[in-house]
């Protein structure tokens, strides 16, 4: 059982260190826009934009070390 807990550990790690939320935020806003729900394509555009600038961050912060 301690395994399982530390292998989705590992899993939700890998999802948010390769910007797997930013690229699903993409594809939902793109669905939303296509669609006609402009508010909430902007909503989830701005999640894809957040998220891949905190992964750029955290790329420049580790370059600097």
């Amino acid at each position: 059982m301690e395994q399982l807990k530390q292998m989705i550990k590992m899993l939700i790690s890998w999802i948010n260190t390769k910007g797997f939320t930013a690229l699903t935020a993409l594809a939902v806003g793109v669905g939303l826009w296509m669609v006609g729900a402009k508010i909430s394509a902007g909503v989830a555009f701005g999640v894809f934009f957040t998220r891949n600038w905190d992964i750029l961050k955290e790329m420049v912060i580790s370059f600097k070390k």
